[in-house]
């Protein structure tokens, strides 16, 4: 099996957790990294092995050695790095999220369906093994709740992909937020933290707080749970343990992430290879799209669709009403 060869677009904290995972997937190697700081460039290319570093993204995308890229620079550069690689003919992985706005994104979707490479958009909890154990417990669930710490740019993609994209399977049909500026964490929003109502075709509800930076420590970073009419699911210490409760309350089965991790107990970076966020999951995945021709299960459209949910929600709150999510999408030229 030859190796597809890629190249790292943003050496930070996201290009090193990336970079060290995919020197575990099989037959995937990375061989050129780009940073603004050619520096920061050079430092990996150094720690990770490979042929060059560069400052300049079009020196990864001209090379034709590459297969394809890992971008993770921050949502302002990656509409244009995705568009260039994909014009390029590069495979892509994309950290989340895809963009600001609803144009640069659907400039990203276009040029990645027109080229037709594989693209994974990296919404990477929906392949955590105990998010999709949860999934499996309680597969339609009635209602679902999730609390998140942080910033609106950084997190509500998470816990909102996992809403629309799979804890819930019906077709959004209304947004209902109300939020304020509290910490000054996403000074470019008008919120940095909300209380969301997303309400669906087939009657069920998603009920979604961001509350910035008042952090419950008990509860970690986020936690989701799942409400069925026979039982419920509590996805805790973010996402790392799944716990089953019949309709009384009390626990019938409980489920740990067991496997190599980096980071000590109760560490952030406790996301290392084969760990329990589906970090690993999703470069694997990207590498069995490309060898088997096999469509993504983490897409382009879907990174533009999760960023119109939290668009309609900051309406929502902005006017004080609710958000008839299907005319939003198709004032915005977006399909539901």
């Amino acid at each position: 099996m030859q190796d597809l060869r890629f190249g790292v677009i943003g050496c930070g904290g996201m290009g090193r957790l990336h970079t060290t995972n995919a020197s575990f997937v099989p037959g995937l190697k990375t061989i050129a990294y780009c940073d603004l700081i050619l520096g920061k460039a050079q430092d990996f290319l150094r720690l990770f092995g490979g042929e060059y570093a560069t400052d300049d993204a079009d020196d990864l995308f001209a090379d034709k050695s590459l297969d394809g890229v890992l971008i993770q620079t921050g949502e302002v550069a990656h509409p244009g790095l995705v568009t260039g690689a994909a014009q390029a003919g590069k495979h892509i992985f994309c950290e989340k999220p895809l963009a600001r706005t609803l144009p640069e994104a659907k400039q990203a979707v276009e040029a990645v369906e027109k080229s037709g490479v594989k693209m994974v958009f990296g919404v990477c909890n929906r392949l955590a093994p105990m998010v999709q154990r949860a999934k499996r417990l309680v597969p339609h669930p009635v209602y679902t709740y999730c609390q998140c710490a942080e910033t609106i740019t950084s997190q509500a993609v998470h816990n909102l992909d996992l809403a629309v994209h799979l804890f819930h399977e019906a077709p959004l049909l209304k947004v209902y937020a109300q939020g304020q500026q509290v910490w000054g964490l996403d000074p470019h929003l008008p919120a940095d933290s909300f209380v969301a109502t997303l309400t669906f075709a087939d009657g069920s509800v998603h009920c979604y707080i961001q509350h910035g930076a008042s952090r419950n420590g008990t509860l970690r970073k986020y936690h989701y749970q799942l409400f069925g009419k026979e039982n419920m699911v509590y996805l805790a210490e973010r996402f790392k343990k799944c716990i089953l409760h019949n309709t009384s309350g009390a626990v019938t089965q409980s489920f740990s992430f067991e496997g190599p991790d980096f980071g000590g107990e109760g560490a952030d970076d406790v996301r290392g290879p084969f760990g329990y966020m589906g970090h690993y999951d999703e470069l694997a995945h990207l590498c069995d799209c490309i060898r088997t021709g096999s469509a993504s299960l983490l897409t382009v459209r879907q990174g533009m669709h999760v960023l119109a949910v939290e668009k309609a929600i900051l309406e929502s709150l902005a006017t004080g009403m609710p958000v008839d999510f299907v005319e939003f999408c198709t004032r915005n030229g977006i399909d539901n």
